[in-house]
C-alpha cells in the first residue's frame, strides 16, 4: 500500500534501498554500474521528499545523510530507523527514556 504521506515515503523508501545495498544487489545479479545506478536513482528521490517534506523538519546529522548519499548507499538500515525515529516518534512498544 502506498502513502501519501512524504514522511512514510521517505522511510519506505529508506528501507528498500538498505535492502537493495545489503543483499538485493546480488539477488539482481547486478554488476557495479548498475548499483551505482540505483544508488543514483535512490538518491534522486531521497532528494525529492526531503524538498517537499522540509528540511527544517530534519536533524542536522540525519539531513547530512540524506543530502550526502550516505543514505542511497546505507546498508545496515540505521538511517532509515533514524528517519522513523524523528519523523515518526518511536515504535508501538517502545519506551521513551
Amino acid at each position: 500500500m502506498q502513502s501519501n504521506d512524504p514522511r512514510i515515503r521517505l522511510v519506505n523508501h529508506l528501507g528498500g534501498l538498505a535492502t537493495y545495498n545489503d543483499k538485493g544487489f546480488l539477488w539482481s545479479r547486478h554488476d557495479a554500474d548498475q548499483v551505482r545506478d540505483h544508488q543514483r536513482q535512490g538518491q534522486q528521490v531521497i532528494d525529492k521528499l526531503v524538498d517537499e517534506i522540509g528540511e527544517e523538519v530534519f536533524s542536522a546529522d540525519l539531513l547530512q545523510k540524506l543530502r550526502s548519499g550516505a543514505a542511497a548507499a546505507d546498508a545496515s538500515g540505521n538511517i532509515e530507523e533514524q528517519a522513523r525515529a524523528e519523523l515518526m516518534g518511536p515504535s508501538p512498544g517502545e519506551e521513551s527514556s
